[in-house]
């Protein structure tokens, strides 16, 4: 009978450690992730102090209303700012807000970089993959949106506020797996050749 108990006691033991192992190793595989979150969280919440908040619209929509201007003009497509934060897209006039300027991907993606669980090297150029990205596919938002607030102006809402969302943060997703799943995966082996 003891020995039964033992054998039991036992194999409740290495239980216990293997699920504290497993656990962290998720930890560790998703520390990066979650430093990035709150970094990101923290950011956020300091850049919306009430005397942070008006210069840090003031430059991120800026950038963004002269960098879709300057994007529509290459593309040979009719985008203007006729005044600060409008944003003309044939014919078709939208406000630019400090929501619209997708500055939360943009410091999340730099977080989510520089905390990675790879080289330095490759932490700088998942960085600039994230920046650009981002860069482009939010200049062509603006031009979509403004195509879109023309033709079907039913469906504007819709579009801005939740298709793009899902589409950034799926983006960002998508990035951060291909650039990073190789290091987990190196890892996992690692881990798994020691244990």
């Amino acid at each position: 009978m003891p020995n039964k108990k033992s054998k039991r006691k036992k194999q409740k033991d290495q239980e216990k450690i293997s699920r504290r192992e497993a656990y962290r190793e998720f930890l560790h595989q998703f520390k990066p992730l979650l430093i990035a979150v709150a970094l990101w969280f923290l950011t956020i919440n300091l850049i919306h102090l009430p005397f942070i908040r008006d210069e840090v619209l003031h430059f991120f929509v800026g950038f963004i209303l002269e960098s879709s201007v300057a994007f529509g003009k290459m593309l040979f497509l009719p985008v203007s700012s006729p005044s600060f934060p409008y944003i003309t897209v044939s014919g078709y006039t939208m406000e630019v807000i400090m929501e619209c300027t997708a500055y939360n991907f943009y410091i999340f993606v730099i977080y989510l970089s520089l905390f990675s669980p790879v080289s330095w090297k490759q932490r700088i150029i998942t960085l600039l993959i994230f920046l650009l990205a981002i860069f482009v596919i939010n200049n062509l938002r603006f031009i979509v949106m403004g195509y879109v607030g023309k033709h079907n102006p039913q469906m504007f809402d819709y579009i801005h506020d939740y298709l793009w969302n899902i589409f950034f943060g799926f983006l960002v997703f998508l990035i951060w797996l291909w650039r990073y799943k190789p290091a987990m995966d190196a890892r996992v082996r690692e881990r798994s050749a020691q244990g």
